[in-house]
């Protein structure tokens, strides 16, 4: 049973939330960034990197992002919704829609259990961002969260889309995002009985932002607005989840000494186009892809490949701090692997089949973590498009 709740949520102006969302700040190129915040007076990226200076202790910092916050509530750049809502949010993008909810997730059902978690977290960042919420107040980057809808609900979700949406806009990267928000009582009431008839909820993209949230109400329990935390909830048909792929940077062994070793350990499959059959991987090496089928396991590929080629073949073991080894997000496609192999950046990649749902699913359902990066999932939110106020009301 999920307890999902409506809030009145800060915004931008319905003339300037094209301007104002944007992308996670990580995205932006250095150059990229520069000319937001040269010439977009409105961008959310004002807020979020609100100094140039790089030597200043976050805390000083985040006071910083509050302090900009507030002069965007000044100006009238945001504005405060007068009732609680939800909001029905939309992104088309490729020919394929991600629809669902944007709302405040309760705190208690991550510590029960009804929140499904697949990653580790690491304390550190834990604590950082749940510095970084107590001292701004606001929530601007909600946690991407994926379930079951019954058929009645999709439909009736369905059918919102025909009515007139709060806004309606596109990106330079070609998406169209629109919301319409839900703040009529009979209507809010059928969205907390779905969700209270869900018996789990899975973290898709978030995990750190989860956990900090949690660690906010425990920290402040009497701020009403630490009981729960931004999310956006989408069906299990909306996600698209691809690979990531693995580079690596350097080996011991030669390229002839490590096609050997594969060739002796694996068998050879064929394989046309550019999907990597389940239960295989793929080695780049100069411009050739030869794919392989991994020996028997019930374990997720991007497991097999780490237990079964990285660490015995080429002595990876840890992921997270190996210099040797980088990561590929699925989208870029084989050339741009092919491409940075033949330029000699990498001295190869493997490239894998994308985990389904269904096996996210599973790893979470038995408190099983994958490896790092093992999911790209799509849609990538807009920072700032609704914001969750903590502590800070209009």
């Amino acid at each position: 049973m999920a307890t999902f709740l409506p809030f009145r949520g800060i915004r931008a102006t319905d003339d300037k939330m094209h301007l104002v969302a944007s992308r996670s700040f990580l995205s932006y190129t250095e150059q990229e960034l520069q000319d937001k915040l040269m010439n977009n007076p409105f961008t959310f990226l004002r807020i979020i990197q609100p100094t140039q200076q790089r030597e200043i202790p976050d805390s000083e910092k985040f006071e910083q992002v509050r302090k900009v916050f507030d002069e965007f509530i000044a100006q009238g750049i945001f504005v405060q919704e007068e009732t609680e809502s939800f909001y029905l949010y939309r992104q088309r993008k490729d020919g394929r829609d991600y629809l669902g909810w944007m709302g405040g997730m309760a705190v208690e059902d991550y510590r029960n259990g009804v929140i499904k978690l697949h990653e580790h977290t690491i304390e550190r960042r834990e604590n950082l961002f749940a510095e970084y919420l107590a001292t701004t107040g606001i929530n601007a980057e909600p946690v991407l969260m994926f379930s079951h809808f019954s058929t009645s609900f999709k439909e009736w979700m369905s059918d919102l889309q025909s009515t007139s949406p709060l806004c309606n806009f596109s990106t330079t990267d070609k998406a169209q995002h629109t919301i319409w928000r839900i703040s009529e009582g009979e209507s809010i009431e059928k969205i907390k009985i779905e969700f209270a008839q869900l018996s789990a909820i899975y973290i898709a993209d978030g995990h750190h932002r989860s956990a900090s949230s949690e660690r906010l109400q425990r920290m402040h329990p009497e701020w009403p607005g630490t009981h729960q935390f931004l999310s956006f909830v989408v069906d299990e048909a909306s996600l698209k989840i691809h690979p990531f792929h693995r580079a690596v940077v350097e080996m011991d062994v030669s390229v002839e000494g490590l096609l050997a070793q594969l060739e002796e350990k694996f068998d050879k499959v064929s394989c046309s186009g550019e999907d990597i059959p389940k239960g295989c991987f793929g080695v780049v090496i100069s411009k050739e892809v030869i794919v392989f089928r991994f020996a028997a396991s019930d374990a997720i590929d991007p497991d097999k490949l780490s237990n079964q080629v990285l660490t015995e073949i080429l002595g990876i073991e840890d992921l997270r701090r190996d210099k040797r080894i980088r990561f590929i997000e699925g989208p870029k496609g084989w050339s741009y692997v092919q491409e940075m192999v033949n330029q000699g950046k990498y001295a190869c990649a493997f490239l894998l089949s994308s985990v389904s749902t269904t096996e996210l699913c599973t790893v979470a359902d038995h408190n099983g973590v994958m490896p790092p990066k093992s999911t790209y999932i799509e849609p990538k939110l807009r920072s700032g498009l609704i914001i969750y106020p903590i502590n800070h009301g209009i």
